[in-house]
């Protein structure tokens, strides 16, 4: 399995996304794009959740780069619904496709297919008489090695975040990212956070 093409497998995940955007629109369906940064990383990121009754299919990419340290791409595809008032719950798989870097030692390719499991709280669903515009995420992406490819033995991707919708279509973002990854020949953790927008549609 580690002979897969790292290029292969994110041309997967982006086929899915590309036939996902003729679903029919309707009035529940909802886009995202955001661009969140600090002094030494930026990520942009979007994401299209389409209504497909009962449950809403998720669709979207993201891209990060930290000086220095690695950039990478990622496209997830999931389906989430609302478990109770506030609370929404998503599962399915992401692909990763990267370059991890090292002074002292050789560059790591970065290619994982990983199980996320995510969930979302919208405070101001459940704080009905003192409104809150305040949704806070979690997200974990998990690649075992029979997941992992090329240069990479395992992968796990944790993500904190929070939402302020200041505006009706558009909020101030944060969050916290933790890549866990063990290659072929090194072994790197990292955590940082980030600051910027959210756009909804």
């Amino acid at each position: 399995m580690k002979r897969i093409s790292a290029g292969v497998l994110f041309f997967l995940f982006v086929t899915i996304i590309v036939l996902a955007s003729p679903l029919p629109v309707t009035a529940k369906d909802q886009y995202i794009f955001g661009i969140m940064a600090n002094q030494t990383a930026i990520e942009i990121q979007g994401e299209g959740g389409f209504y497909l009754q009962p449950s809403t299919f998720y669709a979207g990419a993201n891209g990060v780069y930290h000086e220095d340290r690695y950039s990478m791409l990622g496209a997830h595809a999931m389906v989430g619904n609302v478990i109770y008032p506030g609370l929404t719950g998503k599962i399915g798989f992401k692909g990763f496709f990267g370059r991890f870097e090292a002074s002292d030692r050789n560059d790591q390719d970065l290619a994982a297919l990983a199980f996320v499991v995510s969930a979302s709280y919208d405070l101001s669903d459940v704080i009905a008489t003192h409104y809150i515009p305040v949704i806070l995420h979690a997200t974990i992406s998990a690649a075992p090695q029979p997941t992992a490819f090329s240069d990479t033995e395992r992968f796990y991707e944790g993500v904190l975040a929070v939402d302020w919708m200041f505006l009706e279509n558009a909020a101030i973002t944060a969050s916290l990212r933790y890549v866990d990854a063990k290659f072929d020949e090194w072994y790197r953790s990292h955590g940082t956070g980030y600051l910027g927008f959210k756009f909804v549609f």
